[in-house]
């Protein structure tokens, strides 16, 4: 039998779920309640990792639920990975005062588990509606009655001038992309690989954002045609057995979903000219664990194995790499997926031919580890922009190569 809950511990679950409820991505809000209760009853600090994520999973949550506990700082990664401090509200106050000094060996230092993107500051919540005449105001409307009228059609962006000006280069991203069609996308991409592909931000059209605020705004919610999105149980696929395994590590979902549904549904034996025998959904996580991935090529049966990892091109993406080369230790063969690399490259190059222009990070204290194993096969100007990149911690995010590249 569940042991009851405390009057504060009470106070705590309801404190917490009304957070959740404000904070959690849409589809996951519905289980705030239950999310929040499984926390409190656990009733330990720190909290293994697993811990956690049976109870996110237990209430259809994911990754992302992860992700916005430990930005509103519920959850505190400790040092190494080791687990998580649960940060309760309405409990955080009172642990706070009785919290060590540095006297008694300091409180315990939180550390981020990988820096997040540093996205633009710009917001919607502060424009106003604006319908006095002015020849500079006049000039930007003339500007916006320019574009698509999908765009104006409703009025708010023509008495909400300011937003033009402050997200003109979408709109007119926007205004291109629709250009004849009647949706934006086709149903093909996915929402990141749709949002890097028409906007050259993977995140502008993720839920909640202001890209999507934008287009709600503009009476456009349903314009959007992407790809419905995969479940996160899915965490890889290796059709067949074979003596000598080639498996491809990707960081993140959409990029393993395409790869999937080549092998799987199209039944294709290469990617990008590489042989493959299967592929792997490593989550951006999947050096956190040692036992993970050995784990499971241990159970293929093969003589032996070598892993092509792929992902972000960003200094925590390196290290991913970097980090996986070392924990192999000979078991394994491990080598970047160096032919997807490259297309990345170009495509940043055609697109951003001045690598600072790419998407900025927050990443400069990570160590960028592991450029070498990348550099050996590329070119010197691929080398180059690279070094840019990572050196300037700026990102090219997976999502730039799509399905029809495979």
């Amino acid at each position: 039998m569940a042991k009851k809950l405390t009057e504060q511990e009470q106070a705590a679950v309801v404190a917490l779920a009304k957070l959740l409820g404000k904070e959690l991505p849409a589809d996951q809000r519905g289980n705030a309640g239950g999310i929040a209760s499984g926390l409190v009853r656990l009733r330990q600090n720190p909290i293994p990792e697993k811990d956690i994520r049976t109870i996110v999973e237990r209430y259809e949550g994911d990754d992302r639920t992860i992700g916005t506990l430990i930005d509103l700082g519920v959850l505190a990664v400790m040092p190494d990975n080791d687990g998580y401090e649960l940060v309760l509200p309405g409990i955080a106050e009172n642990a706070a005062q009785d919290a060590p000094t540095p006297e008694d060996g300091g409180p315990i230092e939180r550390t981020a588990r990988r820096a997040p993107a540093r996205r633009e500051s710009r917001s919607l919540s502060h424009l106003d509606c604006v319908r006095k005449q002015t020849p500079e105001l006049n000039e930007v409307r003339r500007q916006i009655v320019s574009l698509d009228p999908r765009l104006w059609i409703n009025g708010w962006l023509l008495s909400s001038p300011d937003a033009f000006v402050l997200y003109e280069r979408e709109l007119r991203a926007l205004d291109a992309a629709l250009a004849g069609k009647p949706a934006l996308g086709d149903g093909t991409l996915s929402v990141r690989e749709l949002s890097y592909q028409v906007f050259g931000d993977e995140k502008f059209l993720a839920l909640e954002s202001d890209g999507r605020k934008l287009l709600h705004l503009m009476g456009l919610s349903d314009i959007v045609s992407s790809r419905p999105q995969v479940r996160l149980d899915l965490m890889h696929h290796v059709p067949k057995r074979h003596r000598h395994m080639r498996l491809v590590v990707s960081e993140n979902l959409d990029p393993w979903v395409n790869m999937r549904n080549a092998l799987y549904r199209d039944g294709r034996k290469r990617l990008l000219g590489e042989r493959v025998h299967g592929v792997v959904f490593g989550n951006g996580y999947i050096v956190d664990d040692p036992h993970k991935l050995p784990d499971l090529i241990a159970t293929l049966d093969a003589e032996s194995v070598l892993v092509l990892y792929w992902g972000d091109i960003d200094r925590a993406g390196i290290s991913i790499l970097d980090k996986l080369h070392e924990m192999a230790d000979g078991r394994f063969e491990v080598r970047p997926f160096t032919a997807a690399y490259r297309l990345m490259l170009r495509r940043a190059m055609s697109r951003f031919p001045d690598p600072l222009d790419n998407e900025g990070t927050d990443q400069r204290t990570v160590p960028a580890h592991g450029l070498e194993l990348l550099e050996a096969d590329l070119s010197a100007e691929e080398a180059a922009y690279l070094r840019a990149v990572v050196d300037n911690a700026r990102l090219i995010p997976q999502e730039i190569v799509t399905a029809a590249d495979l």
